[in-house]
């Protein structure tokens, strides 16, 4: 796993020069030096508000109750370890502090992130692009089977309500026929010794199907608050090509 260790200074400048690709309430996205960086979104704040002169103070004070990193080490080991044997891209690095006057030192404010040029949420997709949207089901379909087949859960495919207070938003993009889970790392990732099972994440690859079904006039074949399994997620998937398939 490739790592970046960056001074206080160098870490103000990029905040500041970096473009900012996206904004969450854990994270801030933000392009710098060809590389997608995935950011402490309070550190961002702090840095972005304060004079370039005081950055190593501004981290310092941060980390003087925490010696917490962004994103827990050892899962993205777990993650690393097993990329070869997945098609979601996980983390490719982390940027760690370098500062030897401070306790923050070789603490971890973000992470490096694949990139994915020309692709777009999956909500861009017309909700009566029958064909495509089932094209694209079934692609994640296949990678969440994977996924859980190496001991992957990625427990947030779908958020009704954004943060921002859109409507839907996934953590699934789009570009022609190819689909991409994205977010592949924190809290809501459970890898290894963290991986239970994958009923929460076939639950929320669910609530994706019954959200087109409802758009599309489709009554639901299983409610939300049931066990799913691969079976039942894939006789979703059958259920809705047949009942858009003679659709204009």
């Amino acid at each position: 796993m490739e790592e970046i260790k960056i001074t206080p200074e160098e870490l103000k400048k990029a905040v500041d020069f970096g473009k900012l690709i996206g904004s969450g309430f854990f994270s801030n996205v933000f392009r710098y030096k060809g590389k997608l960086i995935k950011f402490d979104s309070i550190l961002y704040k702090l840095l972005k508000a304060n004079d370039p002169r005081i950055s190593h103070d501004v981290i310092n004070h941060y980390y003087m109750w925490r010696d917490q990193d962004f994103n827990d080490r050892t899962q993205l080991e777990e993650l690393e370890k097993r990329q070869p044997f997945i098609r979601p891209k996980v983390p490719t690095g982390i940027i760690t502090i370098k500062d030897s006057d401070s306790k923050a030192n070789g603490i971890s404010p973000a992470i490096i992130i694949p990139e994915f040029k020309g692709y777009q949420g999956l909500d861009k997709i017309p909700k009566t692009e029958y064909k495509q949207l089932l094209i694209l089901l079934r692609k994640i379909f296949e990678d969440i089977k994977n996924l859980a087949d190496n001991e992957i859960a990625q427990e947030d495919l779908f958020r009704p309500i954004s943060e921002a207070g859109e409507e839907s938003k996934h953590n699934i993009i789009q570009k022609g026929n190819d689909a991409q889970i994205i977010d592949m790392s924190g809290p809501l990732v459970k890898v290894g010794k963290e991986f239970i099972n994958a009923d929460r994440m076939y639950a929320e690859f669910a609530t994706i199907i019954n959200y087109y079904n409802r758009i599309n006039g489709i009554e639901p074949i299983y409610q939300e608050n049931e066990d799913m399994t691969e079976e039942k997620l894939s006789e979703m998937l059958t259920e809705f090509d047949l009942a858009t398939k003679n659709r204009v």
